[in-house]
C-alpha cells in the first residue's frame, strides 16, 4: 500500500500485514490552540504510531534520513512538451498570469484580490485554475476549473500566483516559473511553506507591487530527482 496521507488505508494494511509506504511532508499537525489542541495531540500520537509502523516514509524535501523516514527531495511531475509547445496548446498569447487556488474555495481571496487589481482587460492574460469546488463565474478571467496537468500550466505561465501548497511550490521551482505564494491565514503548513519562499499572508496587501516585480524575473529552473528516488524505494519493497 502506497498512501499519500490516507491514514485509514495504512491502518487497515498494517492490520493485514501488508507492507506500507507513506508519502507525506507532514509528521504532525499544529492547527489548533486551547482545549481543542488536546484532541489534536491525541490525533498526532495516533498518527505517529501509524508512521512508525510504515516500512518506509517518503518525505519530498531535502534533509537527513532517520529511522524509516527517507527524504528524497521534491517529487515533481515531468512533461515531454517544450514550453513553447505548451503555450501554444493552452493559447497563452500574452504575458500570462496563472492564479491557482487548489481544490476548495479557501483561496477565493486570491482571485478577488487579482480582480481588484485588474478589473478591466490589461496587458496580461489572467488564467484561473480554480478547482472543482468554486462555481462562481468570473467573466473577466478564463477559468480552467479542475485540471490534471497543473505542472504543465505552471511551466507555460509567465507568473504563478498561488496558495502555498508544497507540491505547487515544488512544481514552480522545477520549471523556474516566477511565483508569488500567499498562504491561507492560520494554516500552519502553508504559512511555513510560504515563509521558506519569502512570503507571508500580509503580502496580499502588496500583491500588485509583487506582480510587476516578479513577472520580470528570469526563469531559474531547479531540477529534482525525488520522483525517481521514491519510485526506486517502492520498487525495492516489491522485490
Amino acid at each position: 500500500m502506497v498512501s499519500d496521507e490516507d491514514f485509514a488505508s495504512l491502518t487497515i494494511s498494517q492490520e493485514k500485514k501488508i507492507p506500507t509506504v507513506l508519502v507525506t511532508d507532514i509528521l504532525e499537525t499544529r492547527f489548533t490552540n486551547g482545549f481543542s489542541s488536546i484532541i489534536e495531540k491525541k490525533m498526532n500520537k495516533s498518527m505517529k504510531k501509524i508512521i512508525e509502523k510504515c516500512n518506509t516514509v517518503i518525505i519530498p524535501e531535502v534533509g537527513d534520513n532517520e529511522g524509516n523516514i527517507i527524504r528524497v527531495g521534491p517529487i515533481v511531475r515531468q512533461t515531454s512538451f517544450s514550453r513553447s509547445n505548451l503555450r501554444e496548446k493552452f493559447s497563452f498569447d500574452k504575458k500570462t498570469i496563472v492564479v491557482a487556488i487548489g481544490g476548495t474555495d479557501a483561496g477565493l481571496f486570491l482571485i478577488e484580490k487579482v480582480l481588484e487589481i485588474f478589473p478591466e482587460e490589461n496587458e496580461f492574460e489572467i488564467v484561473l485554475v480554480a478547482g472543482p469546488s468554486l462555481k462562481k463565474n468570473f467573466k473577466k478571467f478564463r477559468n480552467l476549473g479542475f485540471v490534471n496537468n497543473l505542472h504543465e500550466i505552471i511551466y507555460a505561465a509567465d507568473l504563478l500566483i498561488s496558495l502555498a501548497g508544497k507540491s505547487t511550490i515544488d512544481e514552480a521551482k522545477e520549471f523556474g516559473t516566477p511565483s508569488i505564494f500567499i498562504p491561507i491565514r492560520g494554516h500552519f503548513e502553508q504559512e511555513d511553506n510560504a515563509k521558506e519562499e519569502g512570503f507571508v499572508f500580509e503580502d496580499i496587501n502588496r500583491l500588485e507591487e509583487l506582480i510587476y516585480q516578479k513577472i520580470e524575473e528570469k526563469r531559474n529552473p531547479v531540477k529534482s530527482s525525488g520522483a525517481q528516488k521514491a519510485a526506486k524505494i517502492i520498487q525495492e519493497l516489491l522485490n
